[in-house]
């Protein structure tokens, strides 16, 4: 499978929601198969509705999540992630300072 490098792919993203003050946001994001560099500005969690993705960090360890899965990506979080079918995710992002926050990939205990 060919993957498009730092692109976005065909997808729709919806912001559900948005804080007064801008810091919290939330909403659904879909997209087809990409491979796609990130360094995360902000704090997001991510809830997995669909499809099944590969995240590398820049220390090259794998996480694979997939339907029912959480992903927790703290600011200043780098590396690559990799939808290996399409996917639909709901996700939640805060932009400030959150002392404590550590990623996290597994079940979302449902």
């Amino acid at each position: 499978m060919r993957y498009a490098e730092e692109t976005d792919p065909p997808g729709q993203e919806f912001t559900a929601a948005r804080s007064a003050d801008d810091k919290f946001s939330f909403g659904l994001w879909q997209r087809d198969v990409q491979r796609r560099h990130f360094e995360r500005g902000y704090h997001e969690i991510a809830y997995i509705l669909e499809g099944q993705v590969e995240v590398t960090d820049d220390e090259g360890e794998l996480h694979v999540a997939g339907p029912g899965d959480i992903l927790v990506t703290p600011k200043g979080s780098k590396g690559y992630w990799k939808n290996l079918t399409p996917v639909k995710k709901v996700w939640g992002i805060y932009e400030e300072t959150a002392a404590g926050l550590e990623a996290y990939v597994g079940p979302g205990g449902f």
